[in-house]
């Protein structure tokens, strides 16, 4: 065999699994990108939250500790602003939108696979593995959420295990950095630094200590100076953690967590990452699995310790684990001989590398300065716009200006130059967090004119008219049109709407068809596991059953 054909010998299988990862990710950016605004419109507002020209980080449904995943919030609010014309929002430039968010998806998981293919061998077995894990996000338990920082947190997670394996601190403390101001749950990996026994402990100590500091402090410096609110370290405060540490709260979320775990349902949470969780947990306990294994160990008490219901059922949360599971069970699997040839094994299973592998550094450094790079610009651009105050662009800018007050509901439809149906919807949730419950049933009204099909206006319209504590708004026969329309749309799969339809029978005195349909509400949650949303309702179960609906205090 002449050098040219050993060359092509050696890259054969390099170049058939960099085809594989290509058409995963292609078939991923089809499935995920239909949950942009087609499925919960969490997804949209979380993806265009770093946005100048539409929503912002203060956005009131945006929760508090996100604000400090910084770097997937401004990278997506500038892909956002870059497929956007000024303020317009016509269906062919929303259509760029849903492509660019599954663009955005499906390129971090490529990245994460050609950083797989280049790092390991037999590296194949690996990436459909967390392929079929990813494939859980898209059950009815995990609920339709795709947001910005998870696949970048699963990625940099994965390369600080892989940069550690290696004995490259320096990189792995790279990625744990980079990663952290996409999802501060990539801390975990921070553990790995008391494994480093090339290490004097002090050093060790002190690596651990510099990633917390820069993460706690750059995060408050950065949302300081966008005049934003930052109290929470997602555990807590970064500043103040005793609220998020006391034993009452730590308690609540374990007892929370616990009974989500073990509700008796076929789409539960110990399926997650297709199952491969569960098996490492009980198959990894081996001496040279031990920090691996503490990682994981590590990352899953903080989710049952600092995540409130639902916390773990947001089966979303563990891909950042889904990478380590899959490459600890591959080495198991292959040194059965079950799938790889002994010599394999005999190298330290899948642990043993490409030569390639000293791609991965220069690759990752390149990713990290693009995308820190992007996401510094976002940042300036946005702080730049606020300074304005009232000549300000954007949204930020005139709610910093008016004083830190909402913007009235003008001044946002001025600005949103609305014209398509979740604008109306967002103007709707906006007007009822202010409890200005007339002005949110006219947005919504809108909304559903506009797009009589949207499941989230019909929804909130519904329980306003079912509801709310003003007599004169309410109205139960068109409350129970929109509700069950809204139900008909989701083939009745949806327990929280079928909840609102027996809200609506209630109003319109129509108690055994409300008593009918929360039965089959109560049925429904206990067969998707969602406890909670049974018992937040049984009291309105109970009202209905003596004859009286149920109506919001003023």
């Amino acid at each position: 065999m002449n050098s040219t054909e050993t060359q092509l010998a050696r890259w054969r299988p390099l170049l058939f699994e960099l085809f594989v990862a290509v058409s995963l990710a292609v078939a991923y950016f089809y499935l995920v990108r239909n949950f942009f605004a087609y499925g919960n419109p969490m997804s949209f507002n979380v993806f265009t939250a770093g946005s100048e020209k539409l929503y912002q980080l203060y956005q009131p449904f945006m929760n508090p500790g996100w604000n400090g995943r910084i770097s997937g919030l401004l990278l997506s609010g500038a892909l956002t602003d870059s497929s956007l014309i000024a303020n317009s929002r016509d269906a062919a430039q929303l259509h760029q939108l849903i492509n660019i968010f599954g663009l955005y998806h499906s390129c971090w998981l490529l990245l994460l696979f050609v950083c797989v293919i280049f790092a390991l061998r037999y590296s194949l077995f690996i990436n459909l593995g967390i392929f079929a894990g990813l494939m859980y996000n898209f059950s009815p338990t995990a609920g339709p959420y795709f947001y910005p920082w998870d696949l970048p947190a699963m990625l940099f997670f994965t390369l600080a295990v892989l940069f550690f394996e290696r004995r490259n601190i320096w990189m792995m403390a790279a990625a744990i950095c980079a990663g952290a101001f996409f999802k501060e749950t990539v801390l975990v990996c921070a553990l790995l630094f008391f494994f480093a026994g090339q290490l004097k402990w002090t050093r060790r100590i002190l690596l651990f200590a510099a990633l917390l500091t820069i993460y706690i402090v750059g995060k408050k410096w950065l949302l300081m100076h966008l005049n934003i609110s930052a109290p929470r370290f997602s555990p807590g405060d970064a500043l103040h953690l005793h609220g998020s540490f006391s034993l009452s709260t730590l308690m609540h979320n374990v007892a929370e967590n616990f009974g989500h775990l073990f509700s008796p349902t076929w789409n539960s949470v110990i399926f997650v990452n297709a199952g491969t969780l569960a098996a490492v947990l009980v198959l990894g306990w081996q001496r040279r699995f031990l920090p691996y294994m503490t990682l994981i160990m590590a990352f899953i008490c903080g989710l049952f310790l600092f995540s409130p219901h639902p916390g773990i059922g947001e089966v979303r949360a563990f891909v950042e684990v889904l990478p380590l599971s899959v490459i600890l069970l591959s080495i198991l699997w292959s040194e059965h001989g079950a799938a790889l040839p002994e010599a394999a094994a005999s190298h330290g299973g899948l642990w043993s590398v490409r030569p390639t592998i000293s791609l991965l550094p220069p690759i990752i450094m390149a990713v990290i300065v693009l995308t820190t790079g992007i996401a510094t610009m976002q940042y300036y651009v946005i702080f730049g716009d606020i300074r304005l105050t009232d000549q300000s662009k954007s949204l930020l800018g005139k709610y910093i200006y008016n004083g830190g007050k909402a913007a009235t509901l003008d001044e946002l439809s001025r600005l949103f130059q609305s014209g398509y149906a979740d604008t109306a919807l967002k103007l709707g949730i906006n007007a009822q967090l202010e409890h200005r419950d007339a002005e949110a049933e006219a947005q919504y009204g809108r909304a559903v004119e506009m797009d009589t099909n949207s499941i989230y206006a019909l929804n909130n319209l519904a329980t306003l008219l079912a509801t709310d504590p003003d007599a004169q708004l309410r109205d139960g026969n068109r409350a129970v049109q929109l509700a069950r329309h809204a139900c008909e749309l989701t083939r009745y799969h949806e327990p929280a709407l079928i909840y609102t339809l027996a809200a609506a029978y209630a109003e319109a005195g129509r108690f055994a068809d409300a008593i009918a349909a929360a039965d089959q509400a109560r049925a429904l949650a206990s067969e998707r596991g969602e406890p909670e949303l049974i018992r937040q309702n049984e009291s309105l179960v109970n009202l209905y059953k003596s004859g009286q609906p149920f109506h919001q205090q003023p």
